[in-house]
């Protein structure tokens, strides 16, 4: 067959562990979706709106842990992939792009869907790569083969992340009527060994003595998947050695870490400042941590981190240690734990730890009594809805948090850790572009329970994430409708601005009843607390398809009681 490296190209796919592919109709990448829809290994999709198609597969790849396929058409489509592509590329989450093209020689011939695509994606991929137009001469199979090994085998690599292949073709694209097509079983395959990352004797005992020598210790997680053994080790370091573990909605860190310090930390709390910072994870939400951190900068700040990019994101960085956070701390409590049996010492001061909780502890009561004390039927607010969902959420779900408010006051309120409940968010980038899409892609990839946060501005923009056939019935979508960017209230600058409400909230008057009939979505409208009470039960329910619970709110009230909330605590 003319085509067969092209079919080949997707037999290499599977045998390397992509076993999933997100296509979007188009005829130039007619072999291409040909060949993966009916390779037996692979599971395929057709998601019309490309943009939306990339975030599901982003989705999807946090889910299974794997890298996910996604092929378009030329032209412009390629170039929808982007704002995903970006998001992946910032998360570490590793996404295969299959790109068709029309040949070279088309570019700026007024001939239709032909852009400059080859490193569309530029810095935003670990690296794009391009096959010939020949398909015949043995050099240019050898190619195919190679590349499409390379680019897998990047992908997978640490840290993980999106590659770019863009496909020339030529017509014709179909095979003729009937005709069969046959994935080869000699097709080379080339393995890279993943070898964990160890430090050294000498490192590592330079290592424990500089961390034995410091009492106020601070430990900081951002972005990462749920990983119960981290989660054990680092509670043991937390409750043994007195080290102050701290972490983010979106950190997963999974036990009673420092959780609240977004209510209580201010750049003037400087008994709170660590002497040793050590950092994992990717991106933090907290601009109070953030700020906190750089100007109550610690001694010596390390962080844990398998890559290139020199990350400072405290402006403290003294060393960055390229090994998994699993491994470091695992290491760092068994040498403490063996050094303090051997020598029989006392216990580590723990004045530090003491300090931090006892914030804890009145952010955490404080919390608890502006609800309900403050927050009643007739002020009914989205800040109060948001306690109440993430209060009702079950066990072993999954939680995503759309960005702008969402992601924020999720945040504050925080996810009870006995739950299990793991929280996914796009903070690569933290765009709202794609958040109901990645949230469908995460219901796709699971059997557990997936609610999706988000406000409305996110929700409208993202609404052709609902526009496929493919809705799991698993799927819980918690829509805060306030009628406009509700952010804007609250950051100072926009919110003493004239333009407020025309050209930061973007006031509208829509309502997602319509966006959920037309999905096929169960739906409920919320606009008191009596219909909260009446309606959450029954969204909550394990049973029927995918729900949808919209709640609408006053952006001013909103605003207002948001800012009580802030300026009512008291240390």
């Amino acid at each position: 067959m003319l085509l067969q490296p092209i079919i080949n190209l997707v037999d290499i796919l599977s045998k390397k562990g992509v076993k999933n592919a997100l296509i979007s109709p188009g005829s130039r990448n007619a072999p291409l979706t040909i060949a993966l829809v009916r390779h037996p290994d692979i599971i395929t999709k057709s998601i019309s709106d490309e943009r939306s198609a990339a975030f599901i597969a982003l989705g999807m790849a946090q889910n299974l842990k794997q890298p996910v396929a996604i092929c378009c058409t030329s032209g412009s489509a390629a170039y929808n992939y982007a704002p995903a592509v970006a998001e992946a590329f910032f998360q570490e989450i590793p996404l295969i792009i299959l790109t068709a093209d029309r040949p070279k020689e088309w570019i700026h011939q007024h001939d239709g869907q032909t852009i400059y695509q080859n490193d569309i994606f530029g810095k935003h991929v670990k690296q794009s790569f391009e096959i010939g137009t020949d398909y015949s001469h043995p050099d240019s199979i050898w190619h195919i083969e190679r590349t499409i090994n390379h680019a897998v085998n990047l992908a997978k690599s640490y840290p993980q992340g999106p590659v770019h292949i863009n496909i020339p073709l030529r017509e014709p694209f179909y095979p003729a009527e009937n005709e069969g097509i046959s994935f080869g079983s000699d097709n080379r395959i080339i393995e890279v060994l993943n070898c964990e990352r160890e430090l050294s004797k000498t490192q590592w005992h330079d290592i424990l003595n500089k961390f034995q020598a410091y009492d106020s210790i601070l430990i900081a997680g951002g972005q990462q998947e749920n990983n119960a053994e981290l989660t054990n080790i680092l509670q043991k370091l937390q409750d043994e050695f007195y080290v102050v573990c701290i972490g983010d909605t979106i950190s997963n860190v999974g036990f009673d870490a420092i959780s609240k310090h977004d209510i209580y930390l201010k750049p003037e709390n400087e008994n709170l400042r660590p002497e040793l910072l050590i950092t994992f994870g990717k991106s933090f939400i907290s601009k109070g941590l953030k700020t906190f951190l750089r100007k109550n900068k610690a001694i010596e700040h390390w962080h844990l981190q398998i890559g290139e990019h020199l990350i400072d994101t405290f402006q403290s960085l003294t060393k960055i240690i390229p090994v998994q956070p699993l491994y470091f701390f695992t290491k760092i409590y068994e040498d403490l734990d063996f050094e303090k049996f051997r020598a029989g010492e006392e216990d580590r001061d723990e004045n530090y730890k003491n300090e931090w909780l006892s914030y804890e502890r009145k952010a955490t009561i404080y919390l608890e009594r502006f609800f309900q004390e403050t927050i009643h039927k007739d002020h009914f607010n989205e800040f109060y809805v948001i306690k109440k969902l993430m209060d009702s959420l079950p066990e072993n779900c999954q939680l995503h948090l759309a960005n702008s408010m969402s992601v924020r006051y999720a945040n504050y309120i925080g996810v009870d850790f006995k739950k299990n409940i793991e929280v996914f968010a796009n903070r690569g980038t933290s765009g709202i572009d794609g958040c109901v899409s990645t949230a469908v892609g995460q219901a796709l990839s699971t059997d557990k329970l997936v609610f999706l946060l988000i406000g409305d501005v996110a929700f409208f923009y993202d609404r052709n994430g609902l526009w496929n056939r493919y809705l799991p019935d698993n799927l819980r979508i918690m829509l805060l409708n306030n009628h406009g960017g509700g952010i804007f209230r609250i950051i100072d600058g926009p919110n003493k601005q004239q333009e407020l409400e025309d050209y930061f909230e973007t006031v509208q008057d829509l309502n997602a009843k319509n966006t959920a009939l037309d999905a096929n979505i169960e739906y409920c409208h919320v606009k008191t607390e009596g219909d909260l009470k009446s309606n959450i039960d029954s969204f909550f329910s394990p049973m029927g398809k995918s729900k949808l619970i919209e709640i609408e709110t006053n952006s001013k009230t909103n605003a207002e009681v948001f800012k009580m909330f802030k300026l009512g605590f008291n240390s």
